[in-house]
């Protein structure tokens, strides 16, 4: 049952990403993503979220990663409950993807705070920029697909 709400889920959230149409755009959390030196984003849950349980392990469902425009280029379920993967709040997720400068990306996962807690979806769209002076730069939201900047 949970294999088929993952894939459910992440069609849903494929289609509704190339489209541009987020219906509900409230019901989706926005995850943080910082630069990392080596020019690779770091896709975390926000401390924000769980002031009090910032040491709490939350359990990673799935991942995608969806080139707008374009359609998916990534995808990972983690649907084996004897290895589940869990991260920390702030802690990188593990995409299993190299994120190419100057393409805008949205990237999106679920997790849950507990085998049996309701799913949260987290989706956020993205762009490394490579400056004219070789430095980068990570634009986010809006700025990620405006191709003006």
């Amino acid at each position: 049952m949970k294999q088929k709400y993952i894939h459910w889920l992440l069609i849903t959230l494929h289609s509704s990403t190339i489209t541009g149409c987020f219906v509900h755009r409230d019901v989706f959390d926005t995850p943080d993503i910082i630069l990392k030196d080596s020019g690779q984003p770091c896709i975390s849950i926000p401390s924000k979220k769980d002031f009090f349980k910032k040491d709490k392990k939350f359990n990673v469902m799935a991942t995608e990663v969806v080139q707008i425009g374009v359609g998916q280029l990534s995808s990972k379920y983690y649907y084996d409950p004897s290895k589940p993967y869990y991260v920390k709040t702030q802690e990188c997720i593990f995409f299993n993807y190299k994120f190419q400068n100057n393409i805008p990306y949205a990237i999106s996962f679920t997790s849950t705070e507990n085998i049996n807690d309701e799913w949260k979806s987290w989706v956020r769209h993205m762009r490394i920029k490579k400056n004219t002076d070789g430095t980068l730069q990570l634009l986010l939201d809006e700025n990620a697909i405006d191709v003006t900047q």
